[in-house]
């Protein structure tokens, strides 16, 4: 009998950093702690007292007035103090448990002439649509005349995969790399594969075997498959969507093999957090678990290579169409310059700072080139220790990176052809069709004939 595990405080990051709301890395994977002075939260919907000697700008805020985004209001803040002739002046659009208008309430300004200077776009926003619209300044010329970035400072391999015709609208200063890593025993010199040849690799491992380290229930697959995938099937630009393909149909029956969320809670009720997590470590040290979830940065590399025998294979998720199945996340703020702001050159000073002076980003890949070619740096030179072997109970340790890994993973950075742009009402449109058939509750061919119809409208009115 297979084994099903969840890990619970994984489940919680997953549903927070899909709806984009992490704005920074730590080590750890944790939030870095709040500013020392972090600026005065605004009044949601408002905007803060203005300084009437000041130009204002106005910074469109859709990630809520928590500790989560004390990272920008740092930057806001210190923008503020070092500028005696511009203010930038924080409003409100974020979605909450008690205001859920907030988006919808930009947007409709927006579509009146009221556009913001400084647009937050990690949140709930058709990023697509705006730029259709023109809301949008191309920001490509102002990193190309930037006298300490230019586009030979940046590494923009992530930025072109989030550009919308040739033009660079939204600016992050740093990314992960989600993909699924095994070890090359199990998963072969591949660097991409099928649903089938994983469900191969799966059937052909030992009986107490599970897929993933610490969760492989149903929606949990179902989550990570659809943000990776939905690409595949969904062309912005024509309006159109493929969900009728074998190559879909094919993902979805795969995703069904898995156990409910409630089979899982079942399995693991009253198990501690901790305890799933070194069982989880035994498993994978005794060549019983298949794949891991990872966020992968250059200096995470030396660590999963030891955790994986001495080197992990970066497989990624399986795509049909035989591309690679390794995405981009952008980390920190993603913002945006209005196309009628009436003083870019200003947003655009305070814009490059998620790239100059990132906040927080600590474990994540710098796009700053001289940022990463530190962080590279380091990981060749430091030997990391990690917990224990939990098989032997010896300490384990990760030697340096060498240059031969490090161009292996430079290249694999290279290659990842997905960028996670988040379209929150895409995508709960798609899980809000797919889950019934995930619960038995509705068969796979109306499953996809309503995914057609209704994202196919979805599409068309986004055009």
């Amino acid at each position: 009998m297979k084994l099903h595990l969840k890990w619970k405080a994984m489940m919680l990051f997953l549903a927070i950093a899909a709806a984009g709301i992490l704005t920074a890395c730590s080590a750890g994977g944790q939030e870095p702690p709040p500013s020392q002075e972090p600026a005065p939260a605004p009044v949601p919907g408002q905007e803060q007292e203005i300084d009437p000697d000041k130009e204002v700008l106005v910074y469109a805020q859709l990630l809520g007035s928590n500790a989560v985004d004390a990272p920008r209001r740092d930057l806001i803040d210190r923008f503020n103090r070092s500028h005696d002739d511009v203010q930038i002046v924080v409003k409100d659009y974020s979605y909450s448990e008690t205001d859920d208008q907030g988006p919808d309430r930009l947007l409709v300004e927006m579509a009146a002439g009221q556009v913001p200077d400084i647009i937050d776009l990690g949140g709930p926003l058709p990023f697509h649509q705006m730029v259709k619209k023109g809301y949008l300044e191309d920001l490509w010329p102002y990193i190309e005349n930037d006298p300490e970035l230019g586009r030979e400072g940046v590494l923009e391999a992530p930025l072109k995969l989030s550009e919308v015709d040739g033009g660079l609208y939204m600016l992050f200063g740093a990314v992960e790399i989600e993909t699924l890593v095994s070890s090359p025993e199990l998963v072969g010199d591949r660097t991409s594969w099928t649903f089938q040849e994983l469900r191969d690799a799966f059937d052909a491992m030992p009986e107490g075997s599970t897929v993933l380290a610490f969760n492989d229930s149903r929606d949990w697959v179902a989550t990570s498959l659809m943000r990776y995938s939905v690409g595949a099937y969904v062309d912005r630009e024509a309006g159109t969507c493929s969900f009728d393909s074998p190559s879909f149909r094919s993902m979805m029956e795969f995703v069904q093999m898995f156990p409910s969320s409630e089979e899982v809670e079942e399995e693991t009720a009253g198990l501690d957090v901790t305890d799933i997590w070194r069982e989880a470590r035994a498993r994978q040290q005794k060549g019983l678990q298949l794949l891991e979830e990872v966020s992968l940065t250059v200096d995470d590399l030396p660590a999963l290579d030891a955790q994986w025998g001495g080197r992990c294979a970066l497989i990624g998720y399986p795509m049909e169409d035989g591309s690679g199945g390794s995405i981009f996340r952008p980390r920190g703020p993603q913002l945006g310059i209005s196309s009628s702001c009436g003083n870019k050159e200003a947003a655009w000073e305070f814009v490059r700072t998620v790239m100059t002076d990132p906040p927080g980003q600590q474990s994540c890949i710098p796009l700053e080139r001289d940022s990463y070619e530190v962080k590279k740096n380091t990981a060749m030179t430091v030997k990391t220790i990690l917990d224990i072997n939990y098989v032997t109970n010896e300490e384990l340790t990760a030697p340096p990176l060498t240059e031969e890994r490090v161009r292996e993973f430079e290249e694999f950075f290279n290659s990842v052809d997905k960028i996670d742009i988040w379209d929150g009402s895409l995508f709960f449109l798609i899980r809000e069709i797919c889950d019934p058939y995930f619960a038995g509750a509705r068969d796979l061919d109306e499953t996809i004939r309503l995914l057609q119809n209704r994202v196919g409208l979805y599409l068309s009115e986004q055009m």
